[in-house]
């Protein structure tokens, strides 16, 4: 083998080793790709119910402690259309192409200021080099120190539970999406111009209209704090501290409480090593998915958490002790 053989194959990221299922697994998850080209509009209007609901209970009380509750919903249900775009990205929110694109674009990609095809590139590349060097979910882990979770208990948590509440990484994560999502390099002249104008109307028509103090307190205000809190929180579930080699076990699947799920996990967004494992399941369907696969003895010992910040399952880890390979709180009472 040559030097520069050599030298392009070690610059060429590395895909995982990806785990093959039983033939009648894959049957079953085949019959579980089906896109219903109706539920999405529903999943989609239900979010922006949501967040207008939240915004008329802040005017039906207007308080400091009402306004915290509405921006943290808000920030959930704009977490939400974050997963619909994702949806979308893998062509799972409708069947024609077009209706799956200009839906994702105009309901849920530009509302959070995020470049429809740009994201696909970026999310596209995270499926298929995960946890190589060019992984925008690995890029970002190292930006923030989830790269590196071996830390006390103690560290771990002030510094990636608690200190993203004072939204200290959000210059830094909004630096990146700048980059990467709002200006991106190979987003079509068209597609530019679109998400421009998109906005441009927005922020004429709040100003002729009189409601730019309302886009403040309840688009800006939220997308720059609570949603990107959430955000942390929910990418760091997803693969933080599960570096390797093997598919199977470099994602977790969080399913939590109903809380924890609303809040981080719209949209069954928690079981994302089965989206991770068969991305064509759309999510309506995904945890029928995970019930087929835990057929599978490999599947059965991949990481599945029960919850965020203590798992009450016995057996189970929580997403924090996953992440830090501890034993989980209900095994070491067993071993008392």
């Amino acid at each position: 083998m040559s030097v520069a053989t050599s030298r392009l194959e070690a610059e060429v990221p590395q895909e995982l080793e990806k785990y093959r299922f039983a033939s009648e697994i894959r049957s079953q998850i085949r019959e579980l790709q089906k896109r219903n080209n109706w539920y999405n509009f529903f999943a989609i209007g239900l979010d922006w119910l949501i967040i207008a609901a939240a915004i008329g209970l802040y005017y039906f009380k207007p308080a400091v402690w009402v306004y915290l509750i509405s921006i943290v919903i808000i920030g959930s249900r704009m977490r939400g259309l974050d997963i619909m775009m994702h949806e979308s990205s893998h062509n799972m929110l409708f069947k024609n192409r077009n209706l799956n694109k200009w839906v994702a674009c105009l309901f849920a990609a530009f509302p959070i200021m995020i470049s429809y095809r740009a994201y696909i590139k970026g999310h596209m590349t995270h499926h298929k080099y995960l946890w190589s060097d060019i992984d925008p979910d690995k890029i970002r882990y190292k930006i923030v120190g989830l790269d590196n979770p071996n830390i006390s208990r103690t560290q771990f948590f002030l510094r990636h539970c608690l200190k993203p509440l004072t939204l200290a990484h959000v210059p830094r994560y909004l630096t990146g999406m700048v980059k990467v999502t709002m200006v991106p390099k190979d987003e079509t002249p068209f597609d530019t111009v679109v998400r421009a104008v998109y906005w441009v109307a927005i922020i004429v028509c709040s100003i002729i209209f009189g409601f730019w103090l309302e886009l403040i307190m309840f688009w800006a205000v939220p997308f720059l704090t609570t949603l990107q809190i959430l955000k942390y929180w929910a990418e760091m579930a997803e693969h933080a501290g599960l570096e390797n080699d093997k598919e199977l076990f470099a994602t977790r699947n969080s399913f939590g409480n109903r809380f924890e799920r609303i809040l981080l996990h719209p949209h069954r967004n928690s079981y994302h090593l089965v989206h991770h494992l068969f991305p064509a399941v759309p999510h309506y369907s995904i945890k029928k998915a995970h019930l087929v696969l835990m057929q599978d003895s490999e599947y059965q010992k991949a990481h599945h958490c029960t919850g965020f910040f203590l798992s009450l399952a016995p057996g189970f880890s929580s997403v924090i002790d996953d992440i830090q390979g501890r034993i989980p709180f209900w095994n070491k009472l067993k071993g008392r």
